[in-house]
């Protein structure tokens, strides 16, 4: 976790980044499969199952709730100051679990959940963050039900004449870790990579300065051996 999402620069995150995540978490938001979300209580006799990977301060999974109540939501963040404002903002809501945990690289991803339970995971604005992405998204797939869907999604990286080898040098400064934009078919060879099907991408303009991607990707199959659920 970079030092920018920790003390008074993750209290000012919302309204510092408001702009940028409205657009971003908006066209994740618009990737998913809301009608096959909604469908799962219907076909399966429960409720929906998410996951919101590196959720800040809760803004996507409180959208996310407002379009499909009653789903059972959980939040995962590196940061405890993130999530002390995500805890106030879903503080209403009961079937909502946010924990302080940091995403790795173990057959799970490093989070606490049993296999093949999620049937959306979001991860939005971190996969830069990661140092080995398609071990992680492997990780993240295993979590996965059947027919779970992976919402990704992150600013990518300018091409030339743009500087953005000077940019990402100075992004390292200020979160105080290496960072690596991908470009949405970089995102999209990730997935594959990870054994994910991918079913949707799209590149989008954020602002003048930012562009990022956006991928929609499944879980198709069972994982080997003995699973519990």
């Amino acid at each position: 976790m970079g030092r920018y999402y920790a003390g008074r620069r993750a209290q000012r995150y919302n309204a510092r980044w408001y702009t940028f995540n409205e657009k971003t978490l908006g066209e994740a938001l618009a990737m998913i499969d809301m009608t096959a979300l909604r469908g799962i209580s219907q076909q399966l006799g429960r409720s929906p199952r998410v996951l919101d990977v590196a959720c800040g301060t809760g803004i996507l999974l409180s959208r996310l709730l407002k379009q499909i109540p009653g789903v059972v939501a959980y939040g995962v963040d590196a940061s405890e100051d993130m999530l002390m404002q995500a805890r106030a903002a879903l503080m209403d809501q009961p079937h909502v679990h946010l924990e302080c945990v940091r995403v790795g690289e173990g057959p799970t991803a490093d989070l606490p959940f049993v296999r093949e339970i999620f049937d959306l995971i979001t991860c939005t604005n971190v996969l830069h963050d990661m140092p080995h992405p398609a071990v992680t998204l492997s990780g993240l797939r295993r979590l996965l039900a059947p027919g779970g869907q992976l919402v990704l999604e992150d600013f990518a990286r300018r091409v030339r004449p743009f500087p953005w080898t000077i940019f990402e040098w100075l992004l390292r400064q200020i979160e105080g870790n290496p960072v690596h934009a991908y470009t949405l078919s970089e995102a999209q060879s990730l997935c594959t990579q990870a054994e994910l099907s991918l079913a949707e991408g799209r590149a989008f303009k954020v602002d003048w300065f930012w562009r990022a991607w956006v991928v929609r990707a499944y879980r198709t199959t069972h994982e080997s051996g003995p699973v519990r659920i």
